[in-house]
């Protein structure tokens, strides 16, 4: 049986990765200190302008290049335990390419072969029926294709067979560069959503509306059918697939569950969608950040997010990253305290994970007077007010909590000074 990461681990790990292409007066460097995590079954997309060296990361995470400085490390689910690409010989990288699928911009398929035979040239690696090979192809819209050979076949057909070879093998990882630039819009559509469920269970509420129903329309995005729709369960029988897919394209940008974007050799950004969601959200709810303008509340939210789905606890790589904006209190400690001066460092609070109890001293002692927990805030009044804390927050359990310091409010507050102004009437605070 395969064994996943331990809980919390990634699937993936790139750590300082950097290249260099030729040598002496010619030699360019091209990456430069790279460093990403990859949970298990998690659809990554990595975008970014052409010659940003998205693909050479790829070809470097798939064992197509060696690796020159950094490290990566891939999980081994047969093995259990990763296996470290730095310093491996051809054969070590030759094993190591085992353990992924690759969808490649072009289709790479044997022009003397059938497809389906195409399609089992991967699969005689590992073993399996020809049931999966007749399954996938009928999936992707080849059923009456799989005789023909790639001279006879379209350019999206072709890319078609490339997916169903690359997936024949159930790999735990799959890199691809440009898998849809070929493909019209329900073919790229049946592709993302396939690869979706290899990764993990999906609403049923989510595919259906991706179904394409009697008398609808194909609009831009657009649909799959019921029959590829009642196909997935089996396709994707086994879950906990991990894609990684370098594309420019925008059709299936808002299908993945993380978004990797890459300028002059660097990974500039890592949000994770469902993260960025949470966290905007969670800071809408405070009338302070509500009155920010819309583009300025995201800002701020991506300035929060540490690329980690909310689900997940945090790890201590991620409370060591420049800028981290987490704090973790362990059960019983106190947060913030009633009467305590605020200052320039005091913090707004958002709960990410965990729950807190919030107290106030009256004339019959300290109250109990709330119990907050996940996409709760508190702390507010400290971002434009300089009266003490007006209560005590212990942490009743575990509990993570991105923060938000008195600067990063007030370098918006300038361009939005009209609203900021009204809700310091709502507040009643000069």
């Amino acid at each position: 049986m395969p064994t996943p990461p331990p809980p919390g681990q990634p699937l993936l790990r790139v750590r300082g990765v950097n290249h260099t292409f030729g040598t002496g007066d010619a030699k360019t460097q091209v990456l430069f200190d790279n460093t990403l995590e990859v949970m298990p079954g998690e659809l990554v997309i990595m975008s970014g302008p052409s010659g940003s060296g998205k693909t050479t990361l790829l070809t470097l995470i798939g064992g197509l290049r060696g690796l020159q400085s950094g490290e990566i490390d891939i999980w081994d689910a047969t093995a259990g335990t990763y296996r470290k690409l730095a310093g491996l010989d051809e054969d070590g990288l030759v094993s190591v390419r085992r353990l992924i699928g690759f969808i490649f911009q072009r289709h790479n398929l044997f022009d003397s072969l059938k497809a389906t035979q195409n399609v089992r040239m991967a699969q005689q690696l590992f073993g399996g029926g020809d049931q999966d090979i007749r399954d996938l192809l009928k999936y992707l819209g080849l059923e009456q294709r799989t005789g023909y050979k790639p001279a006879s076949l379209s350019g999206g057909q072709r890319q078609r067979v490339a997916v169903a070879r690359a997936l024949v093998n159930r790999p735990k990882l799959i890199l691809a560069d440009e898998p849809t630039a070929a493909l019209d819009a329900n073919s790229g559509l049946a592709v993302v959503t396939l690869l979706q469920h290899l990764a993990r269970d999906r609403d049923p509420a989510d595919l259906a509306k991706l179904v394409r129903q009697p008398g609808d329309h194909d609009d831009e995005g657009g649909r799959i059918t019921a029959e590829q729709a009642a196909m997935l369960p089996a396709l994707a029988r086994e879950k906990g697939a991990t894609s990684l897919i370098v594309t420019h394209d925008a059709r299936i940008m808002n299908r993945a569950d993380r978004i990797v974007h890459m300028e002059r050799g660097k990974i500039v950004s890592n949000v994770v969608v469902a993260e960025r969601l949470f966290v905007s959200e969670g800071i809408r709810k405070c009338a302070y950040f509500a009155a920010v303008l819309p583009e300025q509340q995201q800002a701020i939210a991506d300035d929060l997010c540490i690329g980690l789905h909310p689900d997940l606890p945090v790890q201590p790589i991620h409370l060591t990253q420049p800028g981290n904006s987490v704090q973790v209190f362990e059960p019983g400690a106190v947060v913030v305290r009633q009467g305590e001066p605020v200052s320039d460092d005091s913090k707004f609070y958002l709960i990410r994970r965990g729950k807190v109890d919030v107290f106030r001293n009256t004339d019959g002692g300290q109250k109990k007077v709330a119990v907050l927990g996940r996409q709760d805030f508190f702390g507010d009044r400290a971002l434009a007010t300089d009266e003490p804390r007006v209560a005590t927050v212990v942490a009743a359990e575990r509990t993570e909590l991105y923060t938000v310091g008195r600067d990063v409010f007030r370098r918006y507050e300038a361009t939005s000074r009209p609203f900021i102004t009204r809700i310091r009437e709502v507040y009643g605070v000069r």
